[in-house]
């Protein structure tokens, strides 16, 4: 199945239009709502901690008759910007050429909606059992998820999958980003690095996080020794905290397939 654009933009537009900054209580429980709907339909037990807070950890688990266990990360809440510096209204997605525009698309509501949407088009026999982890203020320091994280009993996975990843388009390289990087890990590369040259892409890898505002609690209290990997479709014009905020719909395509294949590989 191939991706579908007009039911991604239509569900993104309606995450963007939540407006879920640090303070909108109904924003941010409209996307913990929307979260936790989708998830329920693709299969996966939900739990959430910190009840008390209008922003909970969501730990989301999908099981499977295979063995190898993947991990998300990704977080809900969205970075307040100057209104008066936006070309198009932040919380309306807005299409413009190649890019969409919108508060949150590329942190973090494009991605783990792109990721949703390729868990959907695949069979239980090609899904991995997934542990997938939000949280709601990564924007404001995420403290809830600092004194959370160390509390959650999340069994130990094949690999720890960051929010998002990275391209170049001046030099058309894709970044990937690795840490505790294994024989599984270095052959799913490899296998990316063939098949991104079909858009005339290479790709380069650098040993280390993505880089985060604050200290990020998903690369203090989760990762620790296990394989950890960025890949995504941000690039250098996604402005991530900045007015104008976008995607490319050509690198979210390329995304939503290549972590089709990601789920796939770690099947086999």
């Amino acid at each position: 199945m191939k991706f579908n654009k007009e039911i991604y933009l239509e569900q993104l537009n309606t995450l963007v239009a939540h407006n879920a900054v640090t303070g909108n209580v109904e924003g941010l429980t409209k996307n913990i709502n929307f979260i936790e709907s989708r998830l329920k339909e693709l299969g996966f037990n939900l739990q959430f901690f910190g009840e008390n807070s209008s922003t909970p950890i969501i730990y989301a688990v999908r099981k499977s008759n295979n063995k190898a266990k993947v991990g998300l990360y990704a977080h809900y809440d969205v970075e307040p910007t100057n209104e008066a510096n936006w070309n198009t209204p932040s919380t309306a997605l807005v299409a413009l050429d190649d890019r969409i525009f919108g508060r949150g698309v590329a942190d973090n509501l494009g991605i783990f909606l792109l990721r949703m949407e390729a868990i959907a088009q695949l069979n239980d026999d090609e899904l991995p059992e997934i542990h997938w982890i939000y949280q709601g203020q990564e924007e404001i320091g995420s403290p809830l998820a600092h004194q959370l994280f160390p509390t959650l009993s999340i069994p130990k996975v094949d690999v720890w999958v960051e929010e998002t990843g990275y391209f170049d388009l001046a030099t058309l390289r894709q970044r990937f980003l690795t840490l505790q990087e294994d024989e599984k890990l270095s052959a799913f590369k490899i296998l990316l690095s063939e098949d991104i040259k079909t858009f005339d892409f290479s790709t380069y890898t650098e040993n280390r996080s993505l880089t985060k505002f604050d200290q990020c609690p998903f690369l203090s209290h989760i990762i620790k020794d296990q394989p950890y990997f960025a890949f995504g479709p941000n690039d250098e014009y996604s402005k991530i905290h900045e007015p104008n905020e976008s995607l490319s719909l050509h690198l979210i395509e390329i995304a939503f397939n290549q972590f089709k294949t990601f789920l796939k590989f770690y099947t086999a």
